[in-house]
């Protein structure tokens, strides 16, 4: 009988440290600490790790997960460094963008428009940074084109977009748009297939989690007339320069612990196997489209025999 890892946390820290002492071995120390957390956590507390292990769920939501700490302090640098390793790798023009705009709140100015963007699931997030892309609803759409053109043609500004994933309590990243929005494309990678036509690009400005909480004292006008919190906003919601330039300001200074990176190759695996099964699914309905036509061709000679 395979024998088990103790639950707690300073025995399994012990026991992958000597792990390392007597096998000199970091890929034995990488290898246990992933064994350990696929058998003693939830698939979607530890969204990337455990993915190597069990089956994954596409019809699973991992986007309100809070808990992104790895037990301890031991391990936890060991999952920091295997995502460093992989964003390095596959997303290394992100890595930056939170130290390169570190002053952009200086050189903002009121020919700027900034929107609050409400997204049903952080996934479609991930794909935003991934591609840079993204699209809203068709109203939306139009609201954010409008501001667009407006900000390009009259005034030479900036359209900031400030995202959210519902009822994740947060804000997770800072996005400009650099294109109009074209009606006639529709993005096949949302979670939510063919439902948001229309796509512009957009530049990722910050990439970091910042609670709503820090924004509760900034008061906007609602689309129903109402003055709450900016974080009681719907998607589109415009914010005012003045309330928006602290937002920004308060983004860029903000010391985050955690951030949507830790799930990048957690959601990358997960498109991956969505593509693969969205291929299979078109072979078996092309085989089964070809099956018919020739029953309906046997059929067809057999009535002119």
């Amino acid at each position: 009988m395979e024998e088990t890892v103790e639950k707690n946390p300073k025995l399994v820290q012990n026991e992958l440290e000597m792990k390392v002492e007597n096998d000199k071995d970091m890929n034995k120390l990488n290898k246990a600490m992933l064994e350990y957390l696929a058998k003693n956590t939830l698939i979607n507390q530890y969204p990337i790790y455990s993915s190597q292990f069990q089956n994954l769920n596409e019809n699973e939501d991992y986007s309100n997960n809070n808990n992104n700490r790895y037990l301890t302090p031991y391990i936890d640098q060991k999952v920091l460094d295997h995502i460093e390793s992989y964003l390095s790798t596959h997303y290394k023009n992100l890595l930056y963008v939170n130290k390169k705009n570190e002053d952009i709140f200086k050189n903002l100015t009121y020919n700027d428009k900034f929107f609050v963007i409400k997204s049903f699931t952080e996934e479609d997030i991930h794909k935003s940074m991934k591609y840079g892309v993204w699209s809203s609803s068709k109203n939306g759409n139009v609201t954010l084109n409008n501001a667009f053109l407006l900000t390009k043609n009259n005034r030479r500004g900036n359209v900031y977009l400030f995202f959210s994933c519902n009822k994740s309590k947060r804000f997770c990243g800072v996005a400009k748009m650099i294109s109009s929005v074209d009606e006639t494309k529709i993005f096949e990678l949302w979670t939510q297939d063919n439902k948001w036509p229309g796509l512009f690009n957009v530049e990722w400005i910050f990439i970091k989690d910042v609670p709503l909480k820090i924004f509760n004292k900034i008061f906007i006008h609602m689309f129903d007339g109402k003055f709450l919190p900016v974080s009681y906003s719907r998607d589109t919601q415009e914010i005012p320069f003045n309330s928006a330039k602290i937002m920004m300001e308060r983004f860029a200074k903000y010391e985050n612990s955690n951030t949507i990176f830790e799930k990048f190759e957690f959601y990358d695996l997960r498109q991956e196997q969505y593509i693969k099964n969205k291929k299979n699914n078109e072979k078996i309905n092309n085989n089964n489209g070809n099956e018919g036509e020739k029953e309906n061709n046997s059929n067809s000679i057999n009535r002119n025999c």
